[in-house]
């Protein structure tokens, strides 16, 4: 059996092979939900997961007809969806290794033009045939002539006076469970650049004890990742899925590839670093 648990530990499950599927998502709604340029969702049998604690934790928020879009109600980690023919397990949020790695990106056709595919995994416009169909998130407005960015169900909207142009992916273990991906896809902000237009009543914080800055902020509705306050540096941590609009950069390096997940293969030549940076190139290659 391996294991898995959000961000806060509240929601905690296992689940073992053999594993239907595994494949990257590019559709609007997991990257919005996930806060991600695309989500990894592995298929498991029902007979085959079981709940370890925190079920009551869960939320369930249904985007469409076809899916749930759970998550837990503390940190905002996506969870498993067992609402299904299989359970559908956000890869991100596994805590062991499995022996499996994706084989496949879908709904290509709705991909972020900020996102490169450099591996030669099978690609499909949408589902695979005979899987059905796809429903796109809506589209949020640019707002006065901003950036614009909003969560999954559209009740909460932010504005970003100043488009960043320095793009970064974070594989550290707390980005996977919290995104539930491969890794977060992140620029930063700075505090006063940043507005919310709509729903800020409805933002919700989790802030990891034991780390400096490291906060997650979500739609207490839907659970989407948005822009989360990081007060030590003044600046948002904004998740590149929550964006109404692409920016004109993409991401140029990965950081925390030491945590890599054993199932994700890197395979473009951006920089990466083990950890973080050097302290002096900080500024140049993130902010």
């Amino acid at each position: 059996m391996t294991t898995g648990s959000c961000l806060c530990g509240a929601v905690r499950y296992e689940v073992k092979g053999p594993y239907a599927w595994m494949a990257h998502c590019h559709c609007s709604m997991c990257r919005k939900h996930h806060g991600a340029l695309y989500g990894t969702m592995l298929g498991a049998a029902k007979a085959n997961f079981r709940w370890l604690s925190g079920e009551t934790a869960i939320v369930h928020y249904r985007a469409s007809s076809a899916f749930e879009r759970p998550f837990c109600e503390h940190c905002g980690s996506t969870v498993p969806d067992t609402s299904g023919e299989h359970v559908i397990v956000p890869a991100g949020t596994l805590t062991e290794p499995i022996e499996m790695k994706p084989s496949a990106h879908i709904f290509v056709g709705s991909k972020s033009p900020m996102c490169d595919i450099t591996d030669s995994l099978q690609q499909f416009e949408q589902y695979p045939p005979g899987f059905g169909m796809a429903v796109s998130a809506p589209v949020a407005p640019y707002a006065d002539g901003s950036l614009s960015g909003s969560c999954l169900c559209g009740e909460i909207t932010y504005a970003i006076d100043q488009a960043p142009s320095k793009l970064v992916h974070c594989h550290c273990t707390r980005c996977q469970r919290s995104r539930g991906t491969a890794h977060a896809s992140n620029t930063f902000v700075r505090q006063e650049h940043l507005r919310w237009l709509r729903g800020a009543e409805s933002l919700k914080t989790y802030k990891v004890a034991q780390a400096q800055a490291f906060t997650t902020t979500f739609c207490a509705r839907c659970g989407s990742l948005l822009p989360s306050l990081f007060e030590p540096i003044r600046r948002y941590n904004v998740p590149l899925g929550s964006l109404d609009q692409p920016l004109a950069a993409k991401p140029s390096l990965h950081i925390h590839v030491a945590s890599r997940a054993a199932w994700f293969d890197i395979t473009d030549a951006l920089e990466r670093f083990d950890e973080m940076p050097p302290r002096e190139r900080i500024k140049e290659l993130m902010f």
